[in-house]
C-alpha cells in the first residue's frame, strides 16, 4: 500500500516535471515562429525600400546635367 503511493507520487511528480518542459517548449516555439515570420516582413519591407531608392537615385543622375556656371561672380573675362 505505501509502495503503490509512493509510486503514485512519483509518477505524479514526473507527469507534472514533464508537463511543465512540454509547456515551457511551446512557449519558446511559439516566440520563434513569430520571430521568423517578423524578420521575413521586414526583410520584404527593406528590399521595396531598396528598390524605391535605387529608383530615386536612378532618376537623379539621369537629369540633364545642368550648367551653373552663367551667373558665377568670377567669370573669366578674356
Amino acid at each position: 500500500m505505501v509502495k503503490s503511493i509512493i509510486l503514485l507520487l512519483v509518477l505524479t511528480r514526473e507527469e507534472s516535471i514533464i508537463l511543465s518542459f512540454s509547456s515551457v517548449a511551446i512557449f519558446f516555439l511559439i516566440l520563434l515562429i513569430s520571430g521568423l515570420r517578423k524578420t521575413r516582413k521586414l526583410n520584404e519591407e527593406n528590399r521595396k525600400l531598396m528598390e524605391s531608392i535605387e529608383i530615386n537615385l536612378k532618376e537623379k543622375t539621369e537629369e540633364s546635367y545642368k550648367d551653373f556656371t552663367e551667373n558665377h561672380s568670377y567669370q573669366n573675362k578674356s
